[in-house]
Parts: structure tokens; C-alpha cells; sequence
């Protein structure tokens, strides 16, 4: 018998209203979007950001937009949490605009953070307009505060929306389909990677060296799939389990009778083990946006713990706090 999770009152999250409308003036256009791939062609980020993709192309179909690889009439980067400066992705993203200097630019929704180097490099040279939709309020107060004046020059507008997520959560029902297996009483999603700790803070370098190395080693002799994954955890279980007590702490909570993977990582669940782990949750720790957002969506009791920036608990204070299912435990642990 195929299960899905309740049905739930929706109501209480954002629309796409704000965001089809600010839009408008390119609906039916053409446009290239940018690849968030690295510079190998691997995909970058996460099965969340693989369903806030599959969000975000649901968006360009409803805008009758038409997506090309020559001719634009607008550049579009997809929505992502990669704007940030301790990632690679900006400075691919500054490398892969060279060209498209004369066409509009629209950045969806997304998390910024640059502590130390201005931003504005990215958009050198430019001579169209840039429109930079960001999804909650402290990546915009942070831009406002450090870098508002080199943007300006830059010809950089910022305006505030929702994660793609939350405002498009009509299409995450439809994306994530069914499943026959039975339900979690409880699931607890933390992360083990960079964002588990301050952005401000370089991660070890001897550590990523290792966990590379394990993963290129086991890549290698296993093909990517549930044997994978499964593998994979199994390395892992120590330093994962590890990462779900301190998680769970916080939280005011405990692992009892839990199940404790960080389905948002590759590593650890294929987007089937992730869209199947989300329909079967009835309740949810995590410091995943990813596995919140759908999770709440889908009707699961959600618990949201702010992990190494100001991410999650802006898109809770933005889009979730007047969802009654979802909670969030904030850095200082309230």
C-alpha cells in the first residue's frame, strides 16, 4: 500500500507572488541559466539543493521561461546557500558571467555572507542590471552594513524574497511523490560538513584532506547509489552519531529511538533515500535547511537548530515563524 505523509494546512508559508511579479518583465524569455557545478563539472551542494533545483526550474516552466545556451535576453543563477565567501562558488560564478557583460542578470533567492572580501567582484565589468533576490533579512542587513555602497557601484539592486522552498512549496508534493515504507517516528539530520561551525572559522585542512581521501578511495571501488550510501554512513558512524547527540542536545532533546542521517549530504543518502526519509518523518531535528523545509512542507513536527551562520534562522524568521509545526532553536540555544 503506497503511504504519504497528512495532509497539512499550507496556508502559513510564503507564495511565489512577490517573486513571479518582481519577474514578470521576463516571462517568456530566454535565458541562460549558470551552472552551480564545479570547476570538474561535479554538481555542487547537496539532495536539498538538488530539490530546491527542481523548484526552481517548476518556477521558470510557470514564467514560460525558456532556458538556452546562446542569445539570452536575461542570466539566471539558480537559488543557493554557495554565495558565500568561504566557497569556490563565487569565484566560478564571476568566471562564468564573463560574456553575458550587456545582459540582465537575476539571481534567485539565496543566502549571502562575505565577512572579509567584497562581493562586488563577482560582478566586474558589468554594464546591465543585476538583480539579487536573497532570501532572508540578515544576508541583506549584512550587505547593508559591509559592502552597500560597492554594490550600488557595482549595479547591484538586492531585494528580499523567500527560499524557493518555502515560497514554491506547492510543487514540493509533486516532487518528492510517495512512498510504500513505513513512517519515522523520528528523524535527526546534522550536518558533519563546513556549515556545522562558524563560517568565520577555516575548517581543517588535514581533516577535508581525509575525508576526501576516504571518499575518492570508496567513489572508486563502489558506484554512487544505496551501496554507497550505505558504506558510507557505516565510515561515518561514529563522527555522525557524534554530531546528532550534540544536535539533539540543543535541541532539549535525545536520540531515543531516533534515526540519525544526514540524508541532505550525498554521501550519506541518494535524493531517493532523501524524498523516502522525508515522507516517512513524523518528526525532525535538523541543522539541514533542506530537510526542514520539505519536511515541514510535508506535514512532519520540525525542529530547526541554527547552524554555522545566520541561514536557517533567517529563513525561519523570513518564511517559517508562523508555520505551528516548525520551531527554532536559535545559536544561543533558545
Amino acid at each position: 500500500m503506497t503511504t504519504t505523509p497528512p495532509t497539512q494546512d499550507r496556508t502559513s508559508f510564503p507564495t511565489l507572488d512577490a517573486l513571479t511579479s518582481r519577474l514578470k518583465e521576463w516571462e517568456g524569455a530566454r535565458a541562460v541559466v549558470i551552472s552551480t557545478a564545479d570547476a570538474t563539472g561535479r554538481a555542487l551542494g547537496n539532495n536539498g539543493d538538488d530539490l530546491m533545483h527542481a523548484v526552481f526550474y517548476r518556477i521558470l516552466e510557470q514564467l514560460g521561461i525558456q532556458v538556452v545556451d546562446t542569445d539570452p535576453e536575461v542570466v539566471i543563477v539558480p537559488p543557493s546557500g554557495a554565495l558565500l565567501e568561504v566557497y569556490a562558488f563565487p569565484r566560478y560564478l564571476a568566471e562564468r558571467l564573463k560574456g553575458y557583460e550587456k545582459v540582465p542578470l537575476v539571481i534567485f533567492p539565496s543566502s549571502v555572507f562575505f565577512p572579509d572580501r567584497d562581493p562586488a567582484f563577482i560582478f566586474a565589468g558589468r554594464e546591465a542590471a543585476t538583480l539579487l533576490f536573497l532570501r532572508e533579512d540578515d544576508s541583506r542587513a549584512h550587505l547593508e552594513q559591509q559592502w552597500s555602497a560597492s554594490l550600488q557601484n557595482a549595479g547591484v539592486e538586492v531585494v528580499l524574497d523567500h527560499d524557493v522552498v518555502a515560497s514554491g512549496h506547492a510543487f514540493v508534493p509533486a516532487i518528492l511523490g510517495t512512498t510504500t515504507r513505513r513512517p519515522l517516528k523520528r528523524l535527526v539530520a546534522a550536518r558533519i560538513d563546513r556549515e556545522a561551525s562558524s563560517m568565520r572559522a577555516s575548517s581543517s585542512g588535514e581533516r577535508a584532506a581525509s575525508a576526501s581521501s576516504i571518499l575518492h578511495t570508496l567513489a572508486a571501488r563502489v558506484p554512487y547509489g544505496p551501496l554507497y550510501t550505505g558504506v558510507s554512513r557505516f565510515a561515518r558512524r561514529a563522527r555522525n552519531r557524534g554530531a546528532a547527540e550534540r544536535l539533539v542536545s540543543r535541541a532539549g532533546s535525545t536520540l531515543d529511538g531516533a534515526v540519525c542521517i544526514d540524508i541532505s549530504a550525498r554521501q550519506f543518502a541518494t535524493f531517493e533515500e532523501y524524498r523516502t526519509t522525508i515522507l516517512r518523518a513524523e518528526s525532525v531535528i535538523t541543522d539541514r535547511l533542506h530537510v526542514a523545509l520539505p519536511a515541514a512542507i510535508m506535514g512532519a513536527d520540525v525542529t530547526m537548530v541554527e547552524a554555522g551562520y545566520f541561514k536557517l534562522g533567517g529563513v525561519y524568521r523570513r518564511s517559517l515563524s508562523g508555520v505551528a509545526h516548525v520551531r527554532l532553536v536559535s545559536a544561543a540555544g533558545s
